[in-house]
Parts: C-alpha cells; sequence; structure tokens
C-alpha cells in the first residue's frame, strides 16, 4: 500500500521529533546527580532493593487494571468510536477505528490528550493548595493520571488496551516516557523492535521485567520531591491562599503530563503506520 501525502508528512513529523528529543547532552549537573543517585541506590541492600521493586510494580500494574476496568475507560472507548464514525462513514464499530485516517486518529487523540492535560494541571493545582489530603495523594493520583493518559491514547489510534499484551505495553510505554532523558532512546527502540515482532500473540503476554526498575525510580524520586516543596510552599499564603504552591504543583503537572502524552502520542502514529505498511 502507497503512503498518503498525510502520512509521508505524520512520518517526517516523528522523525523529526526523535532527533531533537533524544539529543542529550547531560550537564555537570545531571552527571552528578545521577552519579549520586546510583551511588545510594547501590548502598541497599540487594534483598530490600529486590522487594522494594517487586511491591512498586505489583502496585503500579494494580493501579493500570483499576482504571483499566474503570467505566471511565469504557466510556472513554465509545467517545473515540463515535468520534470516528462522525469523520468516517465507513466506522461501524471499534474494530473498524484503525481504518481511519492517520489524520483523523491525530485529531482524535489531540481532543482527548488536551482534556487530560487539562485535568491533570487541575490536579497538580489542588495538591499544592496545601491540604494533607491532597498532599498525601498527589503521587498515587499522578502516576493514575499519566497511566490513564496513556491508555486514552492507545483508544484513540484503535488498540484495544484490554488484551493482555497492550496492557503490559502500555505499562512499558508509561515506563520509557518517565526514565532519565539519558535512558529514554534505548527503551523507545526496544518498544519498536516489540510491535514489529510479528509473532507476538495480542491475548497473551508474559514478562519478567519490572516497570519500576533502578533507573526508573529516579522518576519516583522526583515526585516525593515534588511533594516536599509543596508541603513548604503550603503556608507561603497570598492574602490567605497559597497560590505559589498552587502554581508550582499546576505547572509540574502539566510538563510532566505533556511529556508523557508526547511520547506516547509519538510512539502510537509510528506504530499504526508501520503496522498499516508492514
Amino acid at each position: 500500500m502507497e503512503w498518503s501525502q498525510n502520512e509521508k508528512q505524520v512520518w517526517s513529523s516523528i522523525e523529526k521529533w526523535e532527533q531533537e528529543y533524544f539529543t542529550y547532552v547531560p550537564t555537570d549537573f545531571n552527571r552528578t546527580y545521577e552519579k549520586t543517585f546510583v551511588d545510594a541506590f547501590n548502598r541497599i541492600s540487594p534483598n530490600i532493593r529486590s522487594k522494594v521493586l517487586q511491591t512498586i510494580d505489583n502496585l503500579l500494574f494494580h493501579l493500570h487494571s483499576i482504571i483499566l476496568n474503570s467505566q471511565f475507560q469504557q466510556d472513554t472507548k465509545q467517545r473515540v468510536l463515535l468520534a470516528a464514525q462522525s469523520m468516517n462513514k465507513d466506522v461501524e464499530v471499534w474494530e473498524d477505528v484503525q481504518d481511519c485516517k492517520i489524520e483523523q486518529l491525530r485529531y482524535i487523540a489531540q481532543h482527548q490528550v488536551a482534556k487530560h492535560r487539562l485535568l491533570s494541571f487541575a490536579q497538580g493545582g489542588l495538591s499544592g493548595a496545601g491540604g494533607i489530603l491532597f498532599l498525601g495523594i498527589d503521587i498515587p493520583a499522578s502516576i493514575a493520571a499519566h497511566l490513564r493518559s496513556i491508555q486514552v491514547l492507545a483508544l484513540s489510534y484503535g488498540y484495544s488496551i484490554n488484551q493482555p499484551y497492550e496492557t503490559m505495553l502500555s505499562l512499558k510505554l508509561f515506563h520509557a516516557a518517565t526514565l532519565p532523558k539519558q535512558h529514554q532512546q534505548e527503551a523507545w527502540e526496544q518498544l519498536m523492535s516489540e510491535v514489529l515482532d510479528q509473532e507476538i500473540n495480542p491475548y497473551f503476554f508474559e514478562s519478567d521485567e519490572l516497570v519500576a526498575d533502578s533507573q526508573w525510580m529516579r522518576h519516583l524520586v522526583g515526585l516525593v520531591g515534588k511533594g516536599m516543596v509543596l508541603f513548604m510552599l503550603r503556608k507561603r499564603l497570598i492574602q490567605g491562599i497559597p497560590l505559589m504552591g498552587m502554581v508550582y504543583g499546576a505547572t509540574a503537572n502539566y510538563q510532566l503530563s505533556r511529556q508523557i502524552t508526547d511520547f506516547a502520542n509519538q510512539f502510537y502514529q509510528k506504530r499504526w503506520l508501520l503496522e498499516k505498511h508492514d
């Protein structure tokens, strides 16, 4: 099948994004921070490290499953189908969504992403408001929002997230998108090689790989650090409102949400193009 002009343009934009995004030049601070983090992490007993990583990995998987089985996800799937039907008269059932043109799927995805970025922005603002309850649930709420945004993007390109393979792939995509910048290109290439594997059974997927590994723990530490900053800013009041904390929380959440959704959106676009044209 020949490539359409729009598909060629999208492919070129993905290649440009890859070239720019994966160009990483670490600063002295980045090198020092990474060395300090690795040294500190390696001082922990291997048994304790293994148990902690396994526990976090299990929690991530269960959190992902809860979101996956929620009514919200079913509603999103229905909205994507209705949007596809409004743009393409040949779409009748969910399985037809992938038959839409790439520009139609991108429009659906961008519409869904915009709503999730707004929700993430609002959640960050609430966490920065200084309430102990919102601060306490900031980390799980943030992770849940980002997992949900990846699931929504998968649905936007017609991938049924309920299949075991798609479930694990979305978790590994979340892992790749939140790794330190210097490790993301390798994770990206591994993901692309997986989706090109023609022997994969979408209804059966088994992997011993952890989502929460030593490299990913830097993301979790970053979320903890954000929580500490919000806690310190909760008493910086402007006319009785912790405005600085709210602005910091909302901005930090929005920036992270934008990074993750951009990464996932590029991935699902490239995957769709590769699978359509073998």
